[in-house]
Order: C-alpha cells, then structure tokens, then sequence
C-alpha cells in the first residue's frame, strides 16, 4: 500500500515537473499543452531526472523533437527544468525548419540547444541545408551557429514576379 502510495507521488511530481519552461521561457510561453509520447517513463532521484524512451516524441508549441530516449534534468529545488537530452535518432522540427543529429542539449535558461552528430548534424531550411558536428540553436533570436568541419548548400530566391519583363515596342 505504501509502495503504491510513493509511485502515485512520483508520477504525479514528473508530471507537475513537466512545465511550459521545458521549451519556452515564462515570458515566450504560450498556452499550448507539453505533449511527451514515449513507450517508457521513468523518474530518478525523486523526481530530478525524468527518462522517456523509446520511440519519443515531444511537442512544445511548434517545436517538435524525437528521439530514442529524451532525459530530462530539473533544478534541485524542482520547479524548473534545467536541461533536456535527446539522445539517438534525434530530429527537431520548428516552423519550416528541420534538423537532424546524434544527440540535442537544451538549455533552458539559455533558450539554446546544442545538436551534435557522428558524422555530422544536418540543418534545413526549404531546399537549403547546412551539416556540421556541432551546430548552436539559439532559439530566441531564431539563430543559429554551426561548427566543426562546416558544409552548406543554399539555393537563389526564385524572383519570379521582381523580374521585369521586356518589353515589345521597338
């Protein structure tokens, strides 16, 4: 009976850890549910480190990640996520832009998440693309850093409709 006591209070203490400043800081924050999907979970240390694995998918508003396993790492006193680990098969989608690696770092307080990959991680945006072991997502000035062994390939705007057309009068 007690056993089941303390199981009821952890999974109920995982989900309350489970905030919107998993993604998002307090002031970006909008409405929108936290959705993690996993076959596994399990919380470690009460409640400090929370582990979903297999088959992961996470939703924050339009920030999407999967992975094979997502650990997430609370502050001691509990009422914030600190850090979140996208280990294997990791790929984030936000908006039109895609991205794929080995392992994702996110940091809360810094709204940063740090993609790496063997042999490279690999970023879209549309028809461009840019690959690097490293790349810095800074997510709230909508930036981003790549390093290590560099590679990109980006396309021309299509002007269409900005071109002028000649004209027939001679």
């Amino acid at each position: 009976m007690i056993k089941t006591f303390i199981r009821i209070i952890t999974l109920a203490s995982c989900f309350a850890l489970l905030s919107p400043s998993l993604l998002f800081s307090e002031e970006k924050v909008n409405k929108n549910p936290i959705e993690i999907t996993s076959d596994r979970m399990r919380s470690e240390d009460g409640g400090l480190k929370i582990i979903f694995s297999g088959n992961v998918v996470g939703y924050w508003g339009e920030l999407k990640i999967t992975s094979d396993i997502l650990e997430v790492y609370n502050t001691k006193d509990k009422k914030e996520t600190d850090e979140i680990v996208a280990i294997g098969n990791v790929f984030i989608t936000r908006g039109k832009k895609r991205a794929k690696g080995d392992k994702a770092i996110y940091l809360d307080k810094l709204q940063k998440i740090i993609l790496t990959g063997t042999p490279k991680a690999t970023a879209w945006e549309e028809g461009n693309m840019i690959e690097g072991r490293e790349m810095i997502f800074l997510l709230d000035k909508d930036r981003f850093v790549a390093n290590n062994r560099v590679r990109m390939k980006i396309y021309p705007k299509d002007e269409g409709n900005k071109k002028e057309k000649p004209s027939n009068s001679e």
